[in-house]
């Protein structure tokens, strides 16, 4: 083999690896159910239209701008995954039809001496909604909420601040919003 082939190998092997680490021991889905465990937060969710489960909707993990993982929800409308420490991940929810929401979970500034356990951010529920031409599509270019570690809570809780800066502008623009229900 000529010297230049070999170089090329050996930078698609490099790329290649360096693409499948991303998210290696952050996330993971799956179906069976887990508990949290060392140095993860455990994400419990389930979507619902209308209160009641919805399948088939697509869930993009999303770190330093990459899909990482994709998976959908089951026929009860559940999905669950664990992000490790020292990331932040968009959660994106989508299917045809639909309006795509966003959740953000930062688990970058978690203090060391909290960091002897894994942490379960309880089930919560998402709503989706329909597509339609009342509801402004720029309200969710940005997440509709962010989970985030509290020091005194001793666990991860949703970003009031956030939360209610997101409530304004939904308001602002004359539209309800159903944040998340736990």
């Amino acid at each position: 083999m000529s010297m230049p082939r070999i170089n090329l190998i050996i930078l698609i092997l490099a790329v290649c690896s360096v693409f499948s680490s991303y998210g290696q021991g952050f996330l993971k889905i799956g179906d069976d159910l887990e508990v949290a465990g060392d140095t993860n937060l455990l994400i419990d969710a389930q979507v619902l239209e209308d209160g009641k489960p919805i399948a088939n909707i697509n869930v993009l993990v999303i770190y330093k701008g990459l899909v990482i993982r994709e998976a959908e929800t089951k026929k009860k409308g559940f999905f669950q995954l664990k992000i490790g420490f020292d990331t932040l991940v968009t959660l994106k929810f989508s299917k045809d039809g639909y309006l795509t929401k966003m959740i953000e979970i930062d688990t970058r500034n978690m203090p060391e001496e909290d960091r002897f356990r894994g942490y379960d951010a309880g089930l919560f529920k998402l709503s989706m909604i329909k597509s339609n031409d009342e509801i402004p599509i720029a309200l969710y270019k940005k997440p509709i909420a962010k989970f985030i570690y509290d020091p005194a809570a001793v666990n991860f809780i949703l970003d009031r601040k956030y939360k209610k800066e997101v409530k304004n502008n939904f308001k602002k623009a004359d539209v309800q919003l159903e944040i998340i229900k736990f």
